[in-house]
């Protein structure tokens, strides 16, 4: 039986930890961030995290941050193989985890990018990521899983919208119609994303959420695929996924 993602992150961590075990004794201190603390005050504000929907959560490990977005978040202060060892059938210790994972590689020198990016700062991420795909991969049609308005207005101003298609797991976005591209139910039309789709573009979150493991899945088998933001920066490096995020602090 092959392993899930959780299981492959754990094995991962325990390796990188094998020959430090000094590091596991470390204290692990995690907090919930305002929405002001989180993002700033971008220009479009129809984020999730902005309506309330989504939390970010910040680790700290020695002088290093890490940050996870999560739809139940939890404060947590414990030894960092504390947190290795969480139970991350719950879904607010998955959160915990991936934050952890991800101030625990910044310190190791490991990573950069483990922060959001702040006020106007996404509008330039969603037009550096356009970019990116225009002149890398001119896809015929790009699906994006994740309501992310200011990468979908990027993507929809370079390539039009009949070549975009969404999905998302909010109940508020679930038919809705931005600047003409209808948002899909990611429960019920993720494989039609993966199939119709030449290139995808993934956030973070599908690993907080549980919701990965298609998704990763379609990137062993070859399809384009990249997941943006700073969510999976750690577990893009441990897992050799590709991973885009040109404005991560």
């Amino acid at each position: 039986m092959s392993l899930t993602i959780m299981e492959k992150l754990h094995a991962a961590v325990k390796q990188l930890t094998a020959d430090k075990k000094e590091l596991l004794d470390l204290p692990v201190e995690v907090n919930c961030l305002t929405p002001v603390e989180a993002i700033g005050i971008p220009g479009d504000r129809d984020y999730p995290l902005l309506r309330g929907k989504e939390i970010l959560l910040q680790a700290r490990f020695r002088k290093s941050p890490g940050q996870a977005f999560t739809g139940s978040p939890a404060s947590y202060q414990g030894r960092l193989g504390d947190v290795i060892e969480l139970d991350l059938d719950k879904p607010e210790n998955r959160a915990i985890f991936i934050a952890s994972l991800n101030a625990l590689l910044r310190d190791q020198g490991l990573i950069k990018k483990t922060v959001h990016c702040h006020n106007s700062d996404p509008e330039e991420c969603g037009r550096q990521i356009a970019i990116y795909l225009r002149q890398e991969h001119n896809p015929k049609k790009v699906g994006i899983a994740g309501y992310q308005p200011a990468l979908i207005s990027a993507c929809i101003d370079f390539f039009g919208p009949d070549r975009i298609k969404v999905t998302d797991l909010g109940a508020d976005n679930l038919g809705k119609i931005f600047r003409d591209v209808e948002i899909w139910d990611g429960i019920t039309k993720t494989d039609n994303l993966i199939a119709e789709c030449d290139i995808l573009l993934v956030t973070g979150s599908v690993f907080a959420n549980n919701t990965a493991e298609p998704f990763y899945r379609a990137a062993e088998n070859g399809k384009p695929l990249y997941f943006f933001g700073t969510t999976v920066t750690g577990i893009a490096h441990l897992l050799g996924l590709a991973h885009i995020c040109p404005m991560g602090k």
